[in-house]
């Protein structure tokens, strides 16, 4: 009897700890964007089921053959995404039933981009990989290299343009 009372407890405790099975809704933020950016690559399905939010600026990725993803990024340390030697972006394609605002200042390797707050959701746990030509140390493309960079899907539900960034870090790190 005590045995069943103190797995009935103990039950109870993980129920109550762990939210009866609800999903979590996640803030990234400056000192948690790449953390929780990393664990979703490795371990989407934990996120399928939660809102995420958090501010990025969109950047257009276009592949080798032409076509053009909308994608909310920040940028990152070659150790993640990259294999050519150099910084790489982390982040989303977006998919919005609205436009989204376009990408400013792309290929400048500052902050002064087109900044937005997304809030929305994982659409599966599939990745996209989008074949893209590698870049040359003085930044142009090398059509004779190509980087496979893969990509989760969001589906926005709200994005909201930021017009002060000042506040935002445009390279994210461990």
């Amino acid at each position: 009897m005590k045995k069943a009372i103190s797995l009935l407890l103990a039950a109870m405790l993980c129920l109550a700890c762990f939210g009866c099975g609800k999903t979590r809704d996640y803030v990234l933020t400056e000192d948690t964007f790449f953390l929780l950016m990393t664990n979703m690559q490795y371990y989407p399905e934990q996120y399928l089921e939660s809102t995420l939010e958090f501010d990025c600026f969109t950047y257009e990725l276009t592949d080798v053959n032409g076509k053009s993803y909308i994608c909310g990024v920040r940028k990152s340390s070659s150790e993640y995404g990259c294999t050519c030697g150099r910084d790489t972006i982390i982040g989303f394609l977006l998919h919005s039933a609205e436009p989204l605002p376009e990408p400013r200042n792309q290929s400048a390797d500052n902050g002064d981009k087109t900044w937005v707050h997304l809030t929305g959701r994982l659409q599966s746990a599939e990745k996209t990989e989008i074949t893209i030509h590698s870049y040359l140390p003085d930044g142009s493309i090398d059509p004779s290299r190509n980087e496979v960079i893969s990509f989760l899907s969001f589906e926005v539900a709200s994005c909201d343009l930021i017009e002060d960034a000042s506040g935002l870090q445009y390279y994210v790190i461990k």
